[in-house]
């Protein structure tokens, strides 16, 4: 009953408010295109209390299971997990750049390091081609490095 009710309540809440506007709208052009918004937001307004009525799928995110406790765990760990997501991000952008020029790379490794006043830096990228891109080498520096502000070592790889 109490979903019926706060549906109701929601649906009256909506029609004056878009009655108010509606009212107050300037005329012409815009007041049919604010009419139609204001249509549509009723529309939805009404509807989907009724879809969450019949509806049985559960919208809830369980963060638990991503995140960190951060009054258990330890400052250190804390800072491990931010350098490996931050390492794992560069990684991706990393790669991402050099499918772009059509490189494709066996393994990017990212090396980041914390300084004393909490700043991360780059330490190093490494970045791994087989034998097929090896005269792509200077190409991967420039563009890893004018992206990431760290020239990378190419490793090319025996396979």
């Amino acid at each position: 009953m109490n979903t019926i009710r706060s549906c109701s309540m929601i649906a009256c809440i909506c029609c004056i408010a878009c009655s108010i506007i509606s009212v107050v709208a300037p005329g012409g052009r815009m007041k049919k295109t604010l009419n139609l918004i204001l249509g549509m937001f009723l529309l939805c307004s009404m509807v989907v209390p009724l879809i969450g009525l019949f509806s049985t799928t559960s919208y809830e995110f369980d963060f638990d299971e991503y995140s960190m406790d951060v009054k258990q765990g330890s400052n250190s760990d804390y800072e491990s997990l931010v350098l490996t997501q931050t390492a794992d991000n560069l990684v991706i952008a990393a790669n991402d750049l050099l499918l772009s020029s059509d490189i494709v790379a066996d393994n990017i490794r990212v090396g980041l390091k914390k300084t004393d006043d909490n700043s991360i830096y780059i330490s190093g990228i490494y970045i791994y081609i087989n034998k097929d891109y090896e005269d792509k080498a200077e190409e991967i520096k420039r563009i890893i490095g004018s992206n990431m502000s760290k020239e990378p070592v190419i490793i090319i790889s025996e396979d």
